[in-house]
């Protein structure tokens, strides 16, 4: 996925960020794409730097871009993630 400056995504970290995960971040946490000076730019190895949304864009640390999704595509996750628990519970 292609990320740009100052959006805002949620974090569902991919096999990458599973193995070498470097922040604190938990799946489902909203992020805020940030520029850090005199570091490479967004999308380049399909990483970027994120930071905290709420605490004036806090720099958190580098996710691969693939771990993060617009709220409709989170929503659609967590719907897929709902069908498949319930179909086990009555299974």
């Amino acid at each position: 996925m292609k990320v740009r400056y100052g959006q805002h995504l949620f974090y569902v970290p991919n096999l990458l960020d599973r193995i070498d995960g470097r922040t604190s971040l938990k799946e489902g946490d909203e992020v805020v794409v940030i520029k850090v000076s005199g570091c490479p730019a967004a999308n380049v190895m399909q990483h970027c730097y994120v930071g905290d949304p709420n605490d004036g864009d806090k720099f958190v640390g580098m996710v691969h871009t693939n771990s993060l999704h617009t709220r409709g595509d989170y929503m659609a996750y967590l719907r897929e993630k709902i069908a498949a628990h319930e179909g086990a519970v009555t299974a």
